[in-house]
């Protein structure tokens, strides 16, 4: 299962460009989006093992419960932006900066997924 993909993206074009968040909005929105795309791998990787692994009746539940958080995560991170960017160049970066930590704390939660029996 393919949990997201992206097949351009400005942050790979822009590889050499350093993260500290003291530059441009763009630049900003960019390293956000990198900081995403990041963990998003991360998180597909260690969800693709742990599916790997699990008998059927634990695969079920781990993909509807899967296919929940993105729905919750996407919509608490659009949320989130909209209210403290209302539309604006800030936008991208709150949005994408919200879903890399939601990333990282569902990571977080697979690898305790990956410890259980199967």
């Amino acid at each position: 299962m393919i949990l997201s993909t992206y097949s351009y993206s400005p942050v790979w074009s822009q590889s050499n460009l350093e993260c500290n968040y003291s530059g441009t909005q763009s630049q900003m929105n960019v390293c956000a989006e990198r900081e995403f795309l990041t963990s998003d791998l991360e998180l597909n990787q260690i969800y693709n093992e742990l599916i790997s692994c699990l008998i059927e009746k634990k695969f079920k539940t781990l993909l509807t419960e899967q296919r929940t958080w993105l729905r919750a995560r996407d919509s608490k991170c659009k949320k989130l932006a909209n209210n403290e960017a209302k539309g604006g160049s800030m936008w991208p970066m709150l949005f994408n900066s919200c879903r890399a930590t939601s990333t990282k704390a569902r990571i977080e939660q697979l690898k305790k997924w990956k410890k259980q029996p199967a």
